[in-house]
């Protein structure tokens, strides 16, 4: 038999030395990178040490023993996919590991044709279980949140908190401050990431329409029903479903929502029958529904089901310390984005964005920053570009949307200066000249705001 080239690689487990050669000897000829070892605790080390596209297992080995082994794998590496030998005596056994989560067994005495179609089926699946976890680990470093201030800090350790858990949560946060983001990232680490997430903007959605959104409606239920459709909760079986904007939802729909949380259970416009749904609900919202409640427009007993644990994300007006890590990230996602040639940005220029009210929160800012990687000229952002793109030409700044005093001047004097020392080309002498101080004087405040340009 003529041996096979192959880049699959596969891992031998079992304490009798007999069965490890005559597995060698089968697999070989498919030309596959084989890695053999006579104990549970050996394989565990490989499994550590490197990745394995495929494990064979023996079922009956001494301390640790097959199946204490495969759940360790398993914990260890869920993308596993790992076959069962088991001798005469031990079906039951190793019928009981396929339900813990191995691809097969295989019984004793080995025959090749078997062992080696087990094993092409086997790696067909790992790779596509390898592809999946690979999606996964992309999804999640491309919903990563972005934030180095103590507000930011608690929000992901929040995250941190619930996600393992099947408690629903309710996030709040003014429009644009990444709500979306938090209930993806809740979603992507939790025993739920390989199932479907969903988000429904329950206020884009006419009020008619809105029910057939959520819980689908059969054909024929209303006049455009021209055949069937799933809704939120079935597209979200197993997964997680966000209800962004949930305060925007009728009181009749409301209600609805509420039977579903508390039944378990979904009943499609126009249908008669009832469909399970296993969904965990993350709600979403920028108004205050505590309000709305003493006002007659949300449901009270609703509130209470959804608001398990609640997060507030705080606008970026009140965590500065955030803006520079979310500028440098969406410069290179922007550069990537556009087909641009990853650009840099200079200290006048982040010094002039930190100092801005984006009152659009992180979206405003990702947008504003889209616009400087396309308009700029240069490899290197400078405070001109963001001057011609911010269109400044006099102080806009409100000082009296900040409660204190002192911090009110001091952001309405650093403005102030930077505008002055920007329409000056960052000559000092000029500047100083111009509003009415000392260059001495003009320095120390530089110095007391940090203020620098590499234009």
């Amino acid at each position: 038999m003529k041996e096979s080239k192959n880049t699959a690689k596969i891992l031998l487990i079992d304490d009798h030395k007999e069965i490890l050669e005559v597995l060698t000897n089968i697999l070989k000829f498919g030309g596959y990178d084989l890695v053999a070892v006579q104990s549970g605790t050996e394989g565990l080390k490989e499994i550590e040490r490197d990745e394995f596209d495929l494990v064979f297992l023996d079922l009956i080995m001494p301390q640790p023993d097959g199946m204490t082994v495969l759940k360790e794998i398993l914990k260890k590496k869920p993308e596993t996919t790992v076959i069962m030998i088991s001798g005469y005596g031990s079906i039951e056994v190793a019928v009981e590991a396929t339900k813990i989560g191995a691809y097969d067994f295989l019984e004793k005495p080995l025959e090749a044709q078997r062992v080696l179609l087990t094993a092409k089926n086997a790696l067909e699946k790992s790779f596509l279980i390898k592809e999946k976890y690979a999606l996964l680990k992309e999804n999640k470093k491309r919903f990563q949140m972005i934030g180095i201030s103590q507000e930011m800090k608690r929000v992901f350790d929040m995250i941190d908190r619930v996600a393992l858990s099947q408690t629903r949560i309710l996030i709040q946060g003014e429009s644009g401050t990444g709500k979306e983001l938090v209930a993806r990232a809740i979603h992507f680490n939790s025993m739920r990431a390989s199932a479907p997430f969903h988000s429904l903007n329950c206020a884009a959605i006419p009020e008619e329409l809105i029910e057939s959104e959520l819980f689908g409606h059969t054909k024929g239920a209303f006049t455009s029903a021209i055949s069937s459709k799933k809704g939120a909760f079935q597209l979200s079986h197993q997964g997680t479903l966000l209800l962004d904007e949930i305060g925007d939802l009728s009181l009749r729909a409301q209600a609805k929502v509420l039977r579903v949380i508390e039944e378990g259970e979904v009943i499609p416009l126009g249908g008669q029958e009832v469909e399970k749904v296993d969904v965990r609900i993350i709600s979403a919202t920028n108004k205050k529904l505590e309000l709305m409640i003493e006002e007659g427009l949300f449901r009270e007993d609703l509130y209470h089901r959804i608001n398990v644990v609640k997060i507030h994300i705080p606008p970026l007006r009140e965590r500065p310390a955030d803006i520079p890590p979310l500028v440098e990230h969406f410069i290179k996602q922007k550069c990537v984005e556009n087909n641009i040639l990853q650009k840099k940005i200079s200290d006048g220029a982040m010094t002039l964005l930190a100092s801005q009210d984006w009152k659009g929160n992180a979206r405003e800012l990702s947008n504003f920053v889209e616009r400087l990687v396309i308009m700029s000229d240069s490899d290197i952002i400078t405070s001109k570009d963001v001057m011609a793109t911010l269109h400044l030409r006099e102080i806009k700044e409100e000082p009296y949307t900040i409660n204190n005093f002192k911090r009110a001047r001091e952001n309405f004097e650093k403005l102030f200066i930077i505008n002055k020392l920007i329409a000056n080309n960052w000559n000092v002498a000029s500047t100083a000249k111009l509003i009415g101080l000392e260059r001495t004087h003009l320095h120390r405040k530089i110095k007391k705001y940090n203020i620098r340009s590499n234009s």
